[in-house]
């Protein structure tokens, strides 16, 4: 196990009980069936809180199949009403909303943990199970953060770990310090991406619930760079709104981060939607003819279905693609979505509109399909 977390010599090690005394080897592999290999921490009312990663295969479709409630009737009724499937588009844990649902579930039985953290029964046993838990969590858990909320827990000037009193707040004084692997999830406002845009600028002495907020981020690398058995960081990031992406000015919201790509023992990744070619700015994206990150950025697609609530407080489901817009040309034609790209960065970046180049080749006599129009729409929205 870790030599990162020390017994206290206050601890029993509970010599007489058989399951001590057996081998390590068969200590651990018990403890790895019962840790989850990812573990969310969220905040709730009263504190911190623990929960299983629940996340499926696919769950982070762009097409977003998995967040209808009625997958088995799509086929059949592709229209019909799914009230939940349009709450699950506006999830602020992006990918992970199945687990979002999961938290919920615990909030609601105000207990500290999820119940299928089996592990979790095991701190209460005795103090040198305690440890021996918090142990392997450090060693084999992958720790995700879901919100800027969560992730003030990394800052010490926070002061949420040491103003908490749970066995959760034990239990991750415990655990950080010798932390592998840590994800953080986060599909933010808009106007988040804006105030860290300019949290650098900022001479505003006010303090309110955002500058809170975006401390957490702008405070993360001094606190990444104190996990010091820290081996593995990912990190996903989107916004919450149905225009692209290239809204978000990556550069000013990344640099904070910039310098942790010097540490060699430290693997980093950032994952990223892909930009819009006709909104990308060399002062504001990470492109292929701009200054590169020290940090690797991975690319994907964006969700292309959002939940929108109207006027009446309704929430409705609104198709509107970030690039590629034109991406059912790849089951429609015999063209891979890497060429699909391809084409409509190029007429995009000769000023052309890729919609209206499709239509124009489409057979007059032959209505083309629903989700052009839609795409049509939406870009000139």
């Amino acid at each position: 196990m870790s030599a990162g977390l020390n017994m206290d010599t206050s601890v029993d090690p509970q010599l007489e009980s058989k399951f001590f005394v057996a081998p390590a080897e068969i200590r651990r592999a018990i403890y790895v069936h019962l840790i989850p290999d990812q573990i969310h921490l969220f905040l709730h009312e009263k504190g911190l809180r623990l929960s299983a990663c629940v996340q499926r295969d696919e769950d982070g479709d762009p097409d977003c199949i998995k967040q209808r409630s009625n997958e088995a009737n799509l086929l059949t009724d592709p229209h019909a009403s799914d009230p939940i499937y349009a709450l699950r588009l506006r999830s602020s844990w992006g990918s992970h909303w199945r687990c979002e649902e999961s938290v919920m579930r615990v909030r609601e039985k105000d207990c500290e943990t999820d119940c299928n953290v089996a592990a979790m029964a095991l701190l209460l046993v005795c103090k040198r199970m305690f440890t021996d838990v918090a142990e392997m969590m450090a060693d084999i858990a992958a720790l995700q953060i879901n919100g800027l909320d969560a992730l003030r827990i990394l800052v010490p000037q926070s002061g949420v770990l040491k103003s908490g009193r749970s066995s959760t707040s034990t239990l991750l004084n415990c655990v950080l310090p010798s932390l592998k692997e840590l994800d953080i999830s986060l599909r933010l406002p808009l106007s988040a991406y804006d105030a860290l845009e300019n949290a650098g600028n900022s001479t505003s002495s006010k303090s309110s619930s955002m500058d809170h907020s975006i401390s957490a981020w702008t405070g993360l690398r001094p606190a990444i760079e104190r996990l010091s058995k820290l081996r593995r960081l990912r990190i996903w990031l989107d916004h919450e709104e149905r225009c692209p992406w290239s809204m978000v000015n990556e550069r000013a919201v990344l640099s904070p981060l910039a310098s942790l790509g010097n540490n060699p023992n430290l693997d980093i990744s950032i994952d990223l939607p892909k930009l819009h070619p006709k909104w990308e700015n060399l002062d504001r994206h990470f492109t292929e003819d701009s200054p590169p990150l020290t940090l690797t950025i991975h690319r994907r697609y964006r969700q292309r279905y959002h939940g929108i609530e109207s006027s009446d407080g309704s929430i409705r489901v609104k198709y509107d693609p970030d690039f590629p817009t034109l991406h059912g040309l790849a089951l429609m034609e015999d063209m891979t979505i890497e060429e699909v790209e391809e084409m409509e960065r190029t007429s995009w970046k000769r000023g052309g509109d890729p919609y209206r180049e499709f239509l124009d080749r489409w057979p007059h006599h032959v209505n083309p399909p629903a989700w052009v129009w839609e795409c049509t729409v939406s870009a000139r929205q």
